[in-house]
């Protein structure tokens, strides 16, 4: 799958832009999900863990402070972050560009809460109530340490 391919898509609540390049659903792959995303300076991924999915974390480019579960850990380009099932963790961007962060979850299925709660790149901002997202977190295990 070459750069430009893939799902692309714009996050949810935070609009970032994402790339599902091996999904579940449409390439039925059940062991192993894979995307990239990027994350603009000041930004972050709040705190959050997955209930069904190990997450592999590869920072490709930029640096930012990891939170994994208690700690704190400063990344940059080339580090690479494994989070267990049920495990906090979150990314800030704290550099001066921006993030590409490459990652992957096992067993796949959770890169479709992106997809469904995401807007495809080119489409009308999907709007959703935080009640569908509630919803859409329930069903895919995502739980968010602090309420939004």
């Amino acid at each position: 799958m070459h750069e430009d391919e893939g799902i692309r898509i714009l996050t949810g609540r935070r609009k970032a832009p994402m790339n599902i390049k091996i999904s579940k659903a449409k390439h039925g792959v059940d062991n192993i999900s894979f995307c990239t995303e990027d994350i603009v300076p000041g930004r972050k991924l709040r705190i959050h863990k997955h209930l069904n999915n190990d997450e592999l974390i590869f920072i490709h480019k930029g640096e930012g402070t990891f939170t994994l579960d208690e700690q704190s850990i400063e990344v940059k380009t080339g580090t690479v972050v494994f989070v267990p099932r049920g495990v906090w963790h979150g990314l800030e961007n704290t550099g001066k560009e921006d993030i590409r962060m490459v990652f992957q979850y096992s067993p796949a299925g959770f890169e479709e809460y992106f997809i469904e709660n995401g807007t495809p790149v080119g489409m009308p901002a999907k709007e959703r109530t935080e009640e569908e997202y509630a919803i859409a977190e329930k069903k895919y295990g995502m739980v968010y340490k602090e309420p939004r």
